[in-house]
């Protein structure tokens, strides 16, 4: 039979200069697809801004997002969508489903706000494109006759580092064959990683007794907060350059003429290296322990799973790149790189092939988190960044549909292995059928 991934329609003798004939057939070629994809996504350009917009003037923190995942629910229904709220035990994540078969392909939706300043991190403009990248491909994949499954996930809580933790323990993305997302930059940039990152509590519990009187009755938890800090700060002089060790005291006393009796200090914990950051880790408890034995205090521990590094895929990072010169987007090629913040997509991406580029939304050296990254990302430049991201994840997205041994190719940057055998993406997976 024709290559999978292309239109098919019954034609006459001869085909004409758009296609030819292949076992009495008409093959539209995949460019004809990609044309359409693009088409829709400018078709669908007033609707996706609308609901950046929304969203950007609405903004809601973690968990809290309910008015923009049922906005994103709404709209991916009135395309067409099964969609499925909540997923996973959480009340603003969704699952959104049209088509069938495999390969599946997830476009993740991000909308949660900064406390204080709102879109800063430009969320909005995630959900917006993610959305507009699924429709647009939905629309594509039908129209050409190609059997695949495209899914929008809401995910909220981004900038907890928690959503998608949550999503990925739930087994969401066992059935799925690749994730694609973006995020909002001052610049357009493919490739590289981040540093994954976990947090650490202690809760250190002294005794109390007047500070001046008999200071030698009391059990100062302070000073094993603060001792920790110490220690920490002599573990930094041996930790590796991708390394990121920081804290701050969150309870420290009640009184200056009162022994402290419980202190609290938290950390977060950073590299771009799955097994050192477990290591160190480990020996930041270890600094808290050593406090603790130090000034007789009593230490509980408690700690967040792991927000690991993104994952590189060199072949998505390929086509991603391909794709942004496709929508006349000049892109910097990251691999191999890594930026220091962190962020819940590295554990999508250490389970399944996956890629997020960064897409300029605001003008050269604008800062995320501040407030003027926020105004950028309702501005022209912002309503841009939806519908090239947009563009960007389809035909991403398509390609991997029509390829499916560069989806192979994908799947063995993950697994560090040699390409699965023809006819499987993973073990269980088909490439995509006419």
């Amino acid at each position: 039979m024709p290559s999978a991934g292309r239109r098919l329609q019954a034609c006459g003798p001869a085909a004409g200069p758009e296609g030819r004939c292949e076992g009495g057939f008409h093959v539209k070629p995949a460019a004809e697809i990609i044309a359409r994809v693009k088409e829709h996504v400018d078709s669908l350009a007033p609707v996706l801004l609308d609901l950046s917009h929304r969203i950007h003037a609405n903004p809601e923190t973690a968990y809290e997002e309910r008015k923009a995942s049922t906005w994103c629910a709404d709209l991916l229904r009135s395309e067409g969508f099964e969609v499925t709220m909540p997923v996973a035990g959480l009340e603003t994540a969704f699952r959104a489903r049209r088509g069938s078969g495999r390969p599946a392909l997830a476009f993740l939706a991000e909308y949660d706000a900064l406390p204080g300043v709102g879109h800063a991190c430009g969320h909005n403009i995630i959900a917006a494109s993610a959305l507009g990248a699924g429709m647009a491909l939905a629309r594509a994949l039908e129209e050409a006759g190609v059997q695949a499954t495209v899914l929008v996930d809401g995910t909220p809580a981004e900038e907890t580092t928690s959503g998608k933790l949550v999503m990925v323990s739930a087994g969401l993305y066992r059935e799925v064959d690749a994730v694609l997302s973006m995020h909002p930059e001052a610049e357009d940039a493919v490739g590289g990683s981040c540093l994954g990152v976990a947090r650490l509590s202690f809760s250190f519990r002294g005794r109390a007794a007047h500070a001046a009187s008999s200071p030698d009755k009391g059990v100062n938890a302070l000073d094993a907060a603060i001792q920790t800090f110490n220690n920490v700060n002599a573990l930094r002089q041996h930790t590796r350059p991708d390394a990121r060790i920081h804290g701050i005291i969150t309870h420290g006393g009640k009184a200056v003429n009162i022994v402290p009796d419980f202190a609290r200090c938290e950390f977060g914990v950073r590299s771009v290296d799955l097994g050192y950051l477990r290591e160190l880790l480990e020996k930041v408890k270890n600094c808290a322990r050593a406090a603790a034995l130090a000034t007789g205090a009593g230490l509980d521990i408690e700690e967040t799973p792991i927000c690991e590094p993104i994952k590189e895929n060199h072949t998505l990072t390929r086509l991603t790149l391909e794709a942004m010169t496709e929508v006349g987007r000049r892109a910097d090629d990251r691999t191999g790189k890594h930026f220091s913040a962190s962020t819940d997509f590295g554990n999508v991406s250490q389970v399944v092939p996956a890629i997020a580029p960064m897409v300029k939304a605001a003008p050269e050296g604008t800062v995320l988190h501040h407030p003027d990254f926020a105004a950028a990302a309702a501005s022209p430049q912002g309503d841009a960044a939806v519908v090239a991201a947009a563009k960007v994840m389809a035909i991403v997205g398509l390609r991997l549909v029509l390829e499916p041994e560069t989806l192979r190719k994908a799947w063995a940057d993950l697994t560090g292995g040699a390409p699965a055998a023809a006819g499987a993406s993973r073990p269980e997976a088909g490439a995509g059928r006419l």
